[in-house]
This record gives structure tokens, C-alpha cells and sequence, in this order.
């Protein structure tokens, strides 16, 4: 596997974190693919345009640090992402471990499915 692509998916997870700290969805609508599934850690799943509104409807950004400790498998045009990342908002700090798939289509990464799940302790 390629640096060059560890840098890509590590930038694509950085500019998807940005958009969060910000109004409006950002990247994310290139980002996600149309079939794009994501369950958060309390089993909450929503498709592209769900989680898209719900980043819309956000009433303060999350501060995002991260993305770290990530490992890449690669399956020609499909890469699985394994890392973490820490939440900082109002009601305390989440730290989590995800679960990433993302394939390459017209030139260009898109992310699958995302899935996270609380560290607890």
C-alpha cells in the first residue's frame, strides 16, 4: 500500500472532521457515497442524506481530534480504515474506535460505511 493513499484517506478523514467543526455539511457530500451507512456507538444508524442534515442541523461544532492510530487494508478498490478519534462537545469528551470502508470510483474515494463504537475507560 501506497503512502500517497494513507496520506489521501488520512486527509479525507481530517476534511470530514473539519466539516463538523463548521456550518454546513462541507466535503462530505463528495466524501460519502450515495449508499453510505454509518451506526454510531449507541447503534444509531442513518444513511448519507440523514446524517447530512443531522451535521446541517447542528447548534454547536464538535471539535474532532484525530484521525489517529489508523491501519489500512487494501482489496484492490476497497480499503478498510481502522483508527480512532476523540468527540469534544458540551455534554463531555467521547472517545472512540471506528471502522471504515471505502472504494474508488470515477478516480476518486468515497467512504461506504462507517461504523464507531465508545472506548469506555
Amino acid at each position: 500500500m501506497s503512502d500517497d493513499l494513507v496520506d489521501q484517506l488520512t486527509g479525507h478523514y481530517r476534511d470530514w472532521f473539519a466539516a463538523l467543526a463548521e456550518e454546513g455539511a462541507g466535503p462530505l457530500d463528495a466524501l460519502l457515497a450515495e449508499e453510505w451507512t454509518y451506526t454510531n456507538y449507541d447503534g444509531l444508524v442513518r444513511g448519507k442524506a440523514e446524517y447530512l442534515d443531522w451535521v446541517v442541523s447542528l447548534t454547536e461544532p464538535l471539535t474532532i481530534v484525530g484521525p489517529y492510530d489508523l491501519k489500512l487494508r487494501q482489496y484492490g478498490d476497497i480499503v478498510v480504515v481502522l483508527g480512532g478519534y476523540r468527540v469534544i462537545h458540551s455534554p463531555g469528551v467521547l472517545e472512540l474506535r471506528f471502522t471504515g470502508v471505502w472504494v474508488r470510483r470515477d478516480e476518486r474515494w468515497q467512504c461506504l460505511i462507517h461504523h464507531n463504537s465508545e472506548v469506555s475507560g
